[in-house]
């Protein structure tokens, strides 16, 4: 148990280190949500903010790696790299096929995002235009969030709520089994993107004013397309491979795209 406790805080101060440096991002983003905050009468501050949002993290990061590390290994989820690398024991050799599509994965759901912005939504939601042009984001603020985003977004989505749901539905459905059926994972994997969707709604509630339903939509479709794929990596191959994705889709969508459009 004392060893288990050992990468509960390690994965805690990797995640703490992630929010550190995102934080010129979320001072960035946080403008609309402690304006609204205000109006609502509770004055805060951004190094308030800021600071309530890290506690959250470093409590999240806390209970949600606490439960990948008792229950990955009992329901055939895997993060042998990063176990290795916490016990500076001999890598486990990356299956580069599949880092290759972790990233294409990364860099394929944030174009169908995309897409899904120019043909649909930015029509539906007319605050995409005035909230570009609006926003005025140095270059580099954008990568300061890649590392929030990728490593303790997917500790929490995918080593946390996915591998505890793994865990209850195989303790009810397969019991008696040798091993876990695939239904099973599938499951799972949607319950976690799901999830890992509305975690965004908040904070899209005070960047576009309001949850309308093509907002609710926007966001649950979008995140949710790109977390199937995050938790079918981690399924296949292990948390790591989740990551490497995620991060692409952030660096992607946060830097490679916003400079792309500000070019053309």
């Amino acid at each position: 148990m004392k060893r288990k406790l050992k990468y509960v805080v390690y994965f805690t101060l990797v995640a703490i280190i992630s929010y550190l440096i995102s934080i010129p991002y979320m001072l960035q983003m946080s403008k609309p949500v402690i304006e609204n905050i205000n109006q609502m009468g509770v004055p805060i501050t951004p190094a308030q903010y800021v600071l309530g949002n890290g506690i959250n993290i470093i409590v999240m990061a806390i209970v949600f790696s606490l439960i990948g590390v008792l229950l990955a290994s009992k329901v055939g989820l895997k993060w042998d790299w990063i176990q290795s690398l916490f016990d500076k024991t001999k890598k486990t050799k990356w299956d580069k096929r599949y880092v290759w599509f972790s990233i294409l994965w990364g860099i394929g759901s944030t174009i169908v995002i995309s897409i899904m912005i120019s043909t649909v939504f930015s029509q539906k939601i007319p605050q995409f235009i005035e909230i570009n042009q609006n926003t005025d984001m140095t270059w580099w603020v954008g990568i300061t969030t890649v590392f929030q985003g990728g490593i303790s977004e997917e500790l929490i989505m995918r080593f946390g709520l996915m591998t505890l749901v793994v865990w209850i539905l195989s303790s009810i459905f397969a019991r008696t089994s040798d091993s876990i059926p695939a239904w099973i994972y599938y499951i799972s994997i949607i319950i976690a993107a799901f999830a890992f969707a509305l975690g965004h709604l908040p904070l899209a509630q005070s960047i576009y004013g309001g949850l309308t339903f093509w907002v609710v939509t926007f966001i649950v479709l979008g995140n949710g397309f790109a977390g199937l794929g995050f938790g079918f990596l981690y399924w296949k191959k292990g948390l790591e491979y989740a990551i490497i994705s995620h991060m692409t889709a952030d660096l992607m969508l946060h830097f490679v795209l916003p400079l792309l459009t500000s070019i053309f």
